[in-house]
């Protein structure tokens, strides 16, 4: 595209520029002339000054960090009070990195070295070493013999070597510290400055090809700047330093220009002016032609949508519509993104759930349109879960939650595209992220993949602070099939509670394994209902039992979520036949916690933990309130004595009453107060208790074993245990 309209204006308005500016630039010469000569001499006294400030500043700041260590510092302190022997190799080390610390803190600072008088030892940032071995041990002697004659702090410019066979000296200025600060008579601190480091400090304010700047120590020796031929104007001291800075102009001549200044100039200068605004004028008519073309267009469509042109410029509204052209562009661009991000979530909902029946060339199609490539091959799906997702949310805010989910989809991406495989992922639900893997046709086999999900688990265990579970279905080749992979990556995770979490659950190893029945523990709940409410510490010992033998039997979540809740059940209905006090502690406290353990069920492991947590600490609440009635020594013996001696038959509350000397009535309200149950239904439930251990654990005759337990009449036996139970000791022992 030629840019004729370009190259016309700029050469139609240079010429006008060129007259315009010619003027502006004749008529400023000639006022600013004289102004420019006493500025130029002014300016060049403030330009000294303020480099005078700087260095000194500079300096300065290096002698305060200085004298405050050293009045501050413990460790140097220590250095210079022990002799030689007494240093501690530690402290020695603690001191050299004091020294290095100040270097790096302090770029202007070369070296620093603490000479100490007792025994003339050297320690510096790099080494330790004897005056005698050092290439600056004249200076240093000096320094020591004549420290109390000395006017400036810092020395004039000098050589530095800190070896002999250093190639070439530096050239350094040295700060020179007595130790103490008065009287100087543990030893010097000497810091180094090199003349380059100040050189590089001034550098913008030297470079200049018109000013000069020249750095001169007391003796006249140059530290800044070189020899150059020109008229120095300005020459300051610094009170601090001693040193002299000096400042002129290159050449000696001001940079001014004398004109001689006439009426006919005057004329000419206005004769330009009015040339060059006519041409202006001309020119700027002639190339408006087209502006006002298209301002014209811009209107009449403006007027057709909005109505017309009002209370806008030209150029303003040329500008407005082209801000709206680009915003609308801008939004449109947006839309469509979320769109695509939306459609393609849906869209991939819609192929896991089997919501509608997808070809595999519409899959194609699909995935082209939202930017994913290649063939289908072989097809895995997996489920990634977050485990302990109630304490994931309670931890972590929505917008860390997001940015934890995005980092783990991230790398599951990245670590399958090492090896060139594309997986599409999406958070099917706040807890589960649902992956689909396309591996090559050659893959024959699931264990690529779990490889690879091997490595994310890694990856989460060391960079995040949760861990992830992870169900994997099996391959299969065809679109048809994801719905059901989706189904079997989902049911794997549901044997997470028995398997445990952080790790990866393929459900062909599940499908393997003897699976548990549901039922064979109803029993088992029911004794641990009955012995929690009796306060019979071997409800412990069978919950625990429970919980082995559902790990054994490799339930799903759905399945343990049933047994659970049939415990509560059983828990709670023998609860609410104890006495108002204990059921308040039960419905107000325990309940709401046992419900809310189960509900966040993720591991059998961690479950098992809480839920004797939580019965324990209820059972000692309980045990508390019975024992803070009165008489509950008494009612302990009582108990106690049941226990021993349940197989007697002729137990019974007159017997106890013979036993303990106390009014038959009396213990059977005794028991009603502190256990919420009569004597009688007692007694029933330890022999009973006792008789589902003796049927489970021996072969001896029903009928023998209620004569163990106290009942010389089978019938009545037969009777007593389907009450407590529901069940016959048959049917039980067949259980």
């Amino acid at each position: 595209m030629k840019r004729k309209g370009y190259r016309r204006l700029l050469f139609s308005y240079l010429p006008i520029f060129f007259f315009t500016t010619t003027a502006i630039i004749f008529l400023s010469v000639l006022s600013a002339s004289e102004l420019s000569k006493k500025e130029a001499i002014h300016a060049n006294e403030v330009f000294a000054e303020h480099v005078m400030q700087m260095i000194d500043h500079t300096m300065r700041s290096i002698e305060q960090q200085i004298i405050k260590e050293v009045q501050t510092n413990d460790k140097l302190a220590r250095f210079y009070a022990e002799n030689y022997n007494g240093a501690s190799a530690m402290t020695l080390y603690e001191i050299s990195n004091l020294l290095r610390e100040w270097i790096v803190n302090v770029p202007m600072i070369d070296s620093v070295y603490l000479v100490r008088s007792s025994d003339l030892t050297i320690l510096s940032n790099h080494f330790m070493t004897s005056v005698k071995e050092f290439e600056d041990r004249e200076f240093i002697m000096e320094a020591l013999n004549q420290h109390t004659a000395r006017t400036y702090r810092w020395t004039d410019i000098r050589s530095y070597k800190v070896f002999e066979n250093q190639p070439r000296p530096i050239k350094v200025v040295t700060l020179v510290k007595q130790v103490p600060l008065l009287s100087g008579e543990q030893g010097i601190i000497a810091v180094n400055v090199q003349t380059s480091a100040i050189e590089n400090m001034m550098e913008d304010l030297a470079a200049s090809s018109v000013n000069f700047i020249r750095l001169l120590d007391r003796q006249g020796h140059p530290i800044l700047g070189h020899e150059t031929k020109g008229k120095v104007l300005t020459s300051k001291e610094s009170g601090y330093t001693g040193w002299k800075i000096e400042s002129g102009l290159v050449g000696g001549r001001l940079p001014v220009f004398i004109f001689s200044y006439s009426s006919q100039g005057f004329a000419l200068n206005l004769l330009l002016i009015g040339i060059g605004l006519a041409w202006m004028l001309v020119v700027t008519r002639r190339n408006y032609r087209p502006i006002e073309a298209i301002v014209a267009r811009i209107d009449a469509y403006a007027a057709q949508k909005t109505g017309p042109l009002a209370g806008q410029d030209e150029y303003r509204f040329i500008e407005t519509a082209l801000d709206d052209l680009v915003e609308r562009s801008i939004n449109y661009q947006k839309q469509r993104e979320n769109d695509l991000i939306y459609r393609k979530r849906i869209f991939f909902k819609e192929l896991v759930e089997g919501a509608s029946l997808i070809t595999p060339e519409q899959f194609q199609a699909e995935m082209r349109l939202l930017g994913f490539q290649g063939h289908i091959g072989q097809i895995a799906l997996a489920a990634v879960e977050l485990d302990k997702y109630a304490e994931f949310s309670g931890r972590y805010g929505q917008r860390d939650q997001y940015l934890l989910k995005f980092a783990l989809g991230s790398v599951i991406a990245e670590l399958f595209q090492k090896d060139g495989i594309t997986v599409w992922m999406e958070w099917t639900t706040s807890s589960q992220l649902s992956v689909m893997v396309h591996l090559p046709d050659a893959a024959d086999d699931i264990r690529f993949a779990e490889q690879i999900f091997e490595n994310v688990l890694q990856w989460v265990n060391e960079h995040l602070a949760f861990t992830v579970t992870i169900g994997l279905s099996s391959l299969a080749g065809k679109i048809d099939d994801v719905p059901g992979l989706h189904e079997e990556a989902l049911e794997a995770l549901k044997y997470k509670p028995v398997l445990g979490g952080n790790r990866i659950i393929r459900m062909e190893a599940v499908k393997i394994c003897p699976q548990g029945e549901i039922y064979k523990h109803l029993n088992l709940l029911r004794s641990v209902g009955r012995k929690y409410r009796l306060g019979d510490a071997e409800w412990e010992p069978e919950l625990k039992q429970m919980f082995r033998e559902c790990a054994d039997g490799l339930l799903t979540r759905d399945n343990l979520s049933a047994i659970l809740h049939n415990m509560i059940y059983h828990l709670q209905r023998e609860m609410m036949e104890q006495p108002p006090e204990i059921q308040k502690i039960w419905n107000d406290e325990t309940l709401p916690l046992l419900n809310r353990a189960v509900e966040r069920l993720d591991t059998l492991e961690e479950l098992e933990r809480d839920l004797l947590s939580i019965l324990k600490t209820a059972a000692g609440r309980m045990e508390q309130w019975r024992e803070s009635r009165n008489h509950d020594n008494l009612m302990l013996r009582i108990k106690a004595f049941t226990h021993e001696h349940y197989s007697n038959p002729d137990l019974c509350l007159t017997y106890l009453g013979c036993q303990f000397d106390l009014n038959a009535k009396y213990i059977s309200q005794l028991f009603k107060d502190k256990l919420g149950i009569n004597f009688l239904d007692y007694l029933s439930a330890v022999r009973i208790g006792h008789a589902e251990k003796l049927l489970t654990e021996t072969d001896k005759p029903i009928q023998e074993i209620g004569a163990m337990v106290g009942y010389t009449n089978a019938r009545s036996f037969l009777r007593v245990f389907k009450k407590v139970t529901g069940v016959t000791p048959g049917e039980y022992r067949k259980k």
